[in-house]
């Protein structure tokens, strides 16, 4: 009996020690809201929907860690999209004959990556975020909110796979994401910090065919910061090259205010096919976001936000974004909110409607567009 007591005890023992030097968690994001959009037919016509993540894109992830001792961690994260909506979940990357959205459908399209990380910083291998998303996106005039209109997501992020062709690892659709890469994040020394990013291509012959280089640098003091990221793609046939930079800063006025501020720009060199176009050779996209954010209270939140994007060098076009943004947090996981989006078109041509980013219809050249919604993290 005193056996076997003994041995219960040194499994306790050995279960004890095991639990406290690795972790696995599962979490999520569930986020729903009413939409109400004007404009989205030739003669007026409104739309009404139920919308998954419009405050923050649905998710769902596993991440881990082990303690390796001296300081050094094993990690893994797996993440993928929900659409909530619909019950869906993962999206697609990759595109068509003129790459312009994704078709290979991926559960974990977010993240899937395995590292280590110590003194020395975190290395990770598998598919990454682009540098700039972790640090210029914190300078984001609304947080990152309504990414599928949001112009630093889709545009300056290299997410609208209508506007950029086979570039980067995944060979078309969205360069938000690269998969097969190694990405290095440095540690952060008296507030400064860098990092270095590389995706293979993967082609036998030509290890610079759709590939993906990114650097960036980025300050925090923990309130404040900014950053600056840069980026650049090749494409498949190592004919064609997509370079995009964007920098972003937050600074907190006072405990009532912070100001917003990012610009980004991403340039096509080469003759490339993307869309009806003969070629996007010299196609060039400007982002400008500017926000501010007053805490009314320790619940509420009240944004105001303006984005203005511009395209040049292939056609020229433009359309501008005026955002109000309401959000009530019940406890640190569950939030409320509500948004108004005035867009803007310089025309109503395509190539100026396209850069509002779905809010209006075609035929139109503004429109407007009010969510109420909620938030739930896990």
């Amino acid at each position: 009996m005193k056996k076997t007591l003994l041995a219960f005890a040194v499994l306790s023992a050995f279960a004890a020690t095991a639990s406290a030097q690795s972790s696995v968690t599962i979490y999520g994001i569930i986020d729903a809201a009413t939409v109400y959009t004007t404009n989205q037919t030739a003669t007026g016509g409104s739309k009404v929907s139920m919308d998954a993540g419009q405050l923050l894109t649905s998710r769902w992830g596993i991440k881990g860690s082990e303690d390796l001792g001296g300081g050094l961690k094993a990690n893994f994260n797996l993440e993928g999209t929900l659409a909530n909506d619909t019950g869906a979940a993962g999206a697609g990357f990759g595109g068509n004959v003129f790459n312009q959205a994704g078709n290979n459908t991926s559960l974990f399209d977010r993240l899937s990556w395995v590292g280590l990380s110590g003194s020395f910083g975190s290395v990770t291998l598998g598919r990454n975020n682009i540098l700039g998303v972790d640090s210029v996106g914190m300078a984001d005039p609304i947080s990152l909110a309504h990414a599928g209109s949001n112009p630093n997501v889709m545009f300056s992020a290299m997410n609208s796979g209508a506007s950029y062709g086979g570039f980067g690892t995944n060979q078309g659709g969205t360069a938000l994401r690269q998969n097969n890469s190694i990405k290095y994040v440095s540690p952060l020394m008296s507030g400064f910090g860098g990092a270095l990013m590389y995706g293979f291509g993967e082609k036998a012959g030509d290890t610079g065919a759709s590939s993906y280089t990114g650097v960036s640098g980025f300050f925090t003091d923990g309130t404040n910061g900014a950053a600056l990221a840069y980026a650049r793609m090749k494409d498949a046939a190592n004919t064609a090259t997509l370079t995009a930079w964007a920098a972003g800063a937050k600074y907190k006025v006072d405990p009532a205010f912070v100001l917003r501020a990012t610009y980004a720009q991403d340039t096509v060199d080469g003759n490339i096919k993307i869309d009806a176009l003969p070629s996007a050779n010299n196609r060039k996209i400007k982002v400008v976001g500017l926000g501010v954010d007053y805490l009314m209270s320790a619940q509420t939140t009240l944004t105001a936000a303006y984005y203005g994007t511009k395209r040049s060098g292939d056609i020229d076009g433009k359309a501008d974004q005026y955002i109000g943004m309401a959000k009530y947090a019940f406890s640190k996981r569950t939030t409320a909110y509500a948004s108004l989006t005035y867009a803007k078109a310089g025309s109503v041509a395509a190539q100026d409607v396209s850069l509002a980013l779905g809010i209006i219809g075609a035929g139109n050249s503004h429109a407007t567009r009010t969510a109420v919604g909620v938030l739930h993290a896990f």
